[in-house]
């Protein structure tokens, strides 16, 4: 099989997909409500220590949490339990209703979350968390164990608009990656895998 044709960029549509670390719990995909994320953090940053011999130590310094921030519009306040269809954001931070009418309230929940973002060149693919298929290149990014952090809404471009912000270490506690950053060039049998969470 030929490599896939490769596009110039990766441009205008993606998939995301939200899944909590709640064992049984549901992927939920966001791509008709989310319109931009930012992805920042992850320095390896170091600083310098002069020595006398005129030369420079460096110490390195931990490595900074990733952030993600992601820009949305939705009509309701959260996502009703069990969908697969992400329809709002406020119980990214609190209890996820399970029926309507939706009620979020403020509570001290601090669920981990799956964030996977992903570009491809394929038609069919509807989720971050499956394998790619075979002649369709992806590039993806998969966060987990973080936790969305910060939810807030304006109305201040006339339109009623969400900035969600989701924060995540680069390691968990026993040292394995958080962070994930994989890609596929579409060639012969090569794909990036499925991703189980939790």
């Amino acid at each position: 099989m030929t490599q896939a044709n490769a596009p110039d960029a990766f441009t205008e549509t993606f998939l995301i997909t939200i899944k909590s670390s709640i064992s049984g719990s549901t992927a939920i995909e966001f791509p008709a409500t989310v319109t931009t994320y930012d992805i920042t953090g992850g320095d390896k940053d170091f600083t310098q220590i002069a020595n006398g011999k005129g030369g420079r130590i460096k110490k390195f310094e931990f490595q900074t949490p990733y952030e993600v921030t992601l820009e949305a519009y939705s009509l309701e306040s959260g996502t009703l339990s069990g969908g697969a269809v992400g329809t709002g954001f406020a119980d990214l931070l609190g209890t996820i209703d399970a029926s309507q009418p939706l009620s979020i309230v403020a509570d001290h929940n601090r669920q981990k979350y799956l964030l996977g973002i992903a570009h491809t060149t394929s038609i069919s693919a509807t989720s971050t968390l499956s394998a790619s298929t075979i002649g369709d290149r992806i590039e993806r990014d998969i966060f987990k164990n973080g936790h969305f952090v910060s939810y807030v809404s304006s109305m201040t471009d006339g339109i009623r608009k969400h900035t969600i912000k989701y924060k995540v270490t680069a390691f968990d506690i026993d040292a394995s990656s958080n962070i994930t950053q994989d890609s596929s060039d579409g060639s012969a049998a090569v794909v990036v895998p499925a991703i189980t969470y939790p």
